[in-house]
């Protein structure tokens, strides 16, 4: 029997009515869950994160595979099935609940998934806070692009500079929506990423760095000039002020600004915001 039936005939048996809120579009490709275990290299020793296991399909290939896999699901009718599908075997953990709320921080170093698409930026950003060695996804094709965008393309953003910062990410093969039932709308592509060890240029403070990201991209098609203007209306920065002295690129459009330009710029607002704080404190 086919993976596509077996999961309808499990839909069915299981009452299970896939949901758009939490993103189920199954994976069915069982040629595809193959490739995507071979391009994570994986080992007997490995414990992998599979984020979203759905009916198992690729949690049972990894378990033939690795020492454990951590699988994660949401639905409490999908993990009822889980738990007795994978009860005979100790190769395979399974844990209720949202990832994003849950803390599997040093207890895994690869990751092999097909991750909810309606969750995935919020997911990637807390996985490349943890410590891993590669993760290969199936993401969004939109999503996978925006990871690799040159600036000045309109698909950069806060997230391809974040991204840039942590990890190298290569885009691997694009994916048919037949890999999936239900298919989604939308195109799919396998993505590896690998944390980089260190960022590739210094950064001051960590915290200012992604605030100003976070904040220039909210003004992307904006001047640097003018985005800084309303970053100074902000409590917190209003000693930053026009004419913005010693802050390169001012005539710049922030959608064309290189990840490396935006921590010059992070690094310069974080020296002088270092310099007003201590001449406020010797004048009060």
């Amino acid at each position: 029997m086919s993976l596509t039936n077996l999961l309808k005939k499990l839909l069915i048996e299981y009452k299970i009515k896939p949901r758009k809120r939490f993103g189920q579009s199954f994976l069915v490709d069982e040629n595809l869950m193959k490739r995507m275990i071979n391009y994570a290299n994986l080992k007997e020793d490995d414990v992998v994160l599979d984020i979203g296991a759905g009916f198992g399909f690729l949690t049972e290939l990894l378990a033939e595979k690795v020492k454990k896999v951590i699988a994660i699901e949401i639905d409490p009718k999908l993990v009822k099935f889980l738990r007795k599908k994978f009860a005979h075997t100790n190769r395979v953990e399974i844990f209720q609940g949202d990832f994003l709320k849950l803390s599997f921080k040093g207890y895994y170093n690869k990751v092999v998934s097909s991750p909810p698409y309606t969750r995935i930026s919020d997911i990637l950003f807390k996985l490349l806070r943890e410590n891993f060695e590669v993760a290969v996804l199936l993401l969004q094709k939109e999503f996978a692009l925006r990871l690799t965008a040159k600036p000045g393309e309109e698909s950069y953003g806060r997230l391809t500079v974040m991204t840039y910062v942590q990890a190298e990410v290569e885009l691997l093969d694009e994916v048919l929506s037949s890999a999936f039932y239900p298919q989604p709308e939308v195109s799919s592509m396998l993505v590896r990423i690998k944390p980089k060890k260190e960022p590739p240029f210094k950064i001051h403070d960590w915290n200012m760095f992604e605030e100003t990201v976070r904040f220039l991209f909210t003004q992307k098609n904006r001047k640097l000039r003018n985005a800084l203007q309303t970053f100074s209306k902000q409590e917190s920065f209003k000693w930053l002020s026009k004419p913005f002295e010693g802050i390169p690129y001012l005539e710049k459009r922030v959608f064309t600004l290189k990840p490396e330009e935006i921590c010059e710029i992070s690094n310069i607002i974080y020296t002088q915001k270092n310099r007003n704080i201590k001449f406020s404190e010797v004048n009060s």
